[in-house]
């Protein structure tokens, strides 16, 4: 073992070298999807809970997707109050709005 060690030392190096700026690249990507993900919740709160205050069923059903994603990437619990939020909406405006 140590004889295979001493003579692949470069490769060894060179494929944790890899190794290790793969699993950043996927831990900054995660980040930025979390990230998306998120402003997209905020920017459907704004526009449903503060501007329309109702909450179509075509748009529920979209944020049930997108929130699962959110929670699967370790989304926190502000994602999680505006998701219930939004879902505690009526689907269809009050009458004579």
């Amino acid at each position: 073992m140590i004889k295979f060690i001493s003579e692949n030392w470069q490769l060894i190096t060179f494929v944790s070298t890899c190794m290790i700026y793969l699993g950043r690249q996927v831990l900054a990507t995660r980040k930025g999807i979390r990230a998306l993900l998120r402003a997209d919740l905020i920017r459907l709160y704004n526009k449903y809970h503060d501007d329309l205050g109702y909450c179509p069923i075509y748009v529920k059903q979209s944020l049930e997707d997108e929130y699962r994603e959110y929670h699967a990437l370790k989304g926190n619990g502000v994602g999680t109050n505006l998701y219930e939020a939004l879902m505690d909406l009526p689907t269809e405006p009050k009458k004579g709005e």
